[in-house]
């Protein structure tokens, strides 16, 4: 190698350990939405209100981060991205440890609130300034890295503070979410620094909207994160009715949970580039509809084994997560020339459908009990499909 090529790689590699930050406050994110429900019965009982009505603490972050995807990037456009990420980790730390003290439910669904702004604030900033500061040649790593902290929440930050939860409360889970915007918080500061973007206002973030074929994938999107985010806000309760699993058992399920998604985004990307992302799509939301239909029907039957239970985790997380990679490339691919505003919208829309899923699953829980949330899951996941534009006139 030569020494110009020593100086670059050595460079790239400096470079790459500088946005590592980036990626703990993705993962900080991701651990902090999902982490709820692995600890949702030690919640609700602490709190001493129904397992329905914790699970709205999933809602309300879902929400806040859905909406706050777009509006926070619309009023913070013109101001630099570490400044962006800098104060979205700051208030994402405060709040959560605040969470950790606070004895009221209604107050701790506020600070979900915020949790979730706060995540708004951190992600995006997160994925521009790794898109702005990577090389040209690597610049798809640079941003894997930041999004895989998604992942790895699942993979690790899900499971510990789940396993936290049941050992010595829900609390610690809340403190653990904490420490980890601390971290990436205090990371922020080694940076690259980058001037503010052009702010694009509101009305040019909402502009995707006008092609049709946009407005019926993000229509899919909602309802497919309805019926799917609703079991995995529910999980603990209905893998507890089936198979009468604890906070140890669902450490585990959990785990595997991740290892499964994080080998499904993968394969729905490949899906995507050799059966082209239509037929991936539906595919991927016909099995997940299907296996939810399954988990239905072993909830009613109970007694389920532990190993069952967890071919089902797999099965599920393999759906569920190879959703994501032909989702994406369609929405590339019918919004040409507004694709990063076309993506926040699908952002929004997933978390849209996360936050009604949050609700309609308390209400299915408290209703009609946990084998009614997979039930109704698999019809809202079955319904998206013929949602789905084939092509970018429709």
């Amino acid at each position: 190698m030569t020494a110009v090529g020593t100086r670059s790689a050595a460079g790239g590699a400096a470079s790459l350990l500088r946005v590592l930050p980036l990626a703990g406050a993705s993962f900080a994110a991701g651990t902090g939405d999902m982490v709820i429900a692995g600890i949702l019965p030690a919640l609700a009982a602490g709190l001493r209100v129904s397992e329905a009505a914790a699970g709205q603490l999933v809602t309300a972050y879902a929400v806040a981060y859905g909406c706050g995807t777009v509006l926070v990037a619309a009023l913070t456009g013109g101001m630099p991205r570490r400044r962006v990420l800098t104060w979205g980790l700051a208030a994402f730390t405060v709040v959560n440890a605040a969470a950790a003290v606070v004895s009221s439910f209604g107050v701790l669904l506020v600070l979900r609130v915020l949790a979730g702004l706060a995540a708004a604030a951190c992600t995006p900033a997160a994925v521009a300034i790794a898109a702005e500061v990577a090389p040209e040649e690597r610049r798809g790593r640079y941003l894997a890295l930041v999004t895989g902290g998604l992942t790895v929440a699942l993979v690790a930050g899900v499971p510990a503070g789940t396993w936290l939860g049941g050992e010595y409360g829900w609390r610690s889970t809340m403190v653990f979410v904490a420490l980890l915007g601390a971290v990436s918080l205090a990371g922020a500061a080694g940076v690259p620094f980058m001037p503010a973007p052009p702010s694009l206002g509101l009305r040019r973030r909402l502009a995707p909207l006008a092609v049709p074929a946009v407005a019926r994938l993000l229509a899919a999107t909602v309802v497919s994160g309805i019926g799917g985010m609703m079991m995995l806000t529910y999980l603990f309760p209905v893998l507890r009715e089936a198979g009468g699993v604890g906070h140890q058992q669902m450490t585990a399920l959990f785990t595997l949970y991740g290892v499964a998604g994080t080998a499904a985004a993968w394969l729905g990307g490949r899906g995507a580039d050799r059966w082209g992302p239509y037929r991936t799509l539906v595919a991927a939301l016909a099995g997940y509809g299907v296996t939810l239909w399954a988990a239905a029907a072993l909830t009613m039957a109970g007694g389920v084994p532990s190993a069952v239970l967890g071919v089902v985790v797999v099965l599920l997380a393999l759906a569920a997560w190879a959703i994501n990679p032909p989702l994406q490339s369609m929405m590339y691919g019918f919004a040409r020339g507004a694709a990063a505003e076309a993506m926040a919208l699908a952002t929004a829309a997933l978390f849209t459908g996360a936050s009604l899923g949050g609700a309609m699953g308390g209400i299915l829980l408290d209703g009609w009990g946990p084998a009614a949330i997979p039930l109704a899951g698999g019809v809202l996941l079955l319904a998206a499909v013929p949602l789905i534009p084939r092509r970018a006139s429709s």
